[in-house]
């Protein structure tokens, strides 16, 4: 079982549960603990260099967060993707991120835009690394977010890209990545001119890149979530 390593992890100044739980769910995510791989709790002590209690507490929080299953008398597993929630996230992450819109929007600087275009290059030069091409465009669309000035809303939005990060694994880069530059670079314009209508016009549509390159999301739910 392939987890990240962990060295000096009891010097860092965060909670050992909260670290724990932010490493197992990066590997979930990124693929280095599949579906369904079960969790051992002893062997992840011994890797993390703690005791069996922080493990046990941060396998807890994934479970409630989705990420790992917990069968009575068996143990813990890495949870399977549950695609009948995937609309929801997405429905959520459009009500959220165009109201972060709508107040950011005119607080965005020239700067704010120079570090967008910025980062749509270097996502252009990164496509063909798909761990590098996914934390560029969160970079991308957090730096809009962020002009809302609201550490709640950023929170809840980190939780619901977090939600869906598994699924953007899936998903076709080849086929994507061409419209994703595209769209990026019409919301750049949009973000210059002021355009809150626009940019959240734009952004139900790019949205939808993701569900469709997957596949995860019924038609109903695409209509709902209408639209990375």
């Amino acid at each position: 079982m392939a987890h990240p390593p962990s060295p000096g992890i009891v010097d860092l100044p965060e909670g050992l549960q909260e670290i724990i739980s932010r490493r197992l769910m990066h590997a979930i995510i990124d693929g280095s603990l599949p579906s369904g791989e079960k969790l051992s709790p002893t062997k992840l002590a011994s890797e993390f260099g703690v005791s069996h209690i922080p493990v046990r507490e941060a396998l807890a929080a994934l479970e409630a967060e989705g990420y790992v299953r917990r069968a009575p008398r068996v143990g813990f597993f890495v949870a399977e993707l549950p695609t009948d929630d995937v609309g929801g996230v997405y429905h959520w992450r459009q009500v959220l991120e165009d109201e972060a819109h709508r107040i950011a929007v005119p607080r965005l600087e020239d700067s704010d835009l120079a570090r967008m275009r910025k980062l749509n290059d270097s996502i252009n030069r990164e496509r063909e690394s798909q761990n590098r091409f996914l934390d560029l465009n969160r970079e991308f669309h957090f730096v809009a977010f962020g002009k809302a000035g609201s550490e709640i809303l950023l929170r809840l939005l980190n939780q619901l890209w977090d939600s869906v990060a598994r699924y953007q694994k899936t998903m076709d880069l080849a086929r994507v990545s061409r419209a994703v530059l595209r769209d990026h670079a019409a919301l750049i314009e949009a973000f210059e001119a002021r355009d809150v209508n626009l940019v959240n016009a734009l952004m139900a549509e790019h949205r939808g890149l993701v569900p469709q390159s997957t596949g995860k999301i019924t038609t109903r739910s695409t209509r709902a979530a209408a639209g990375a």
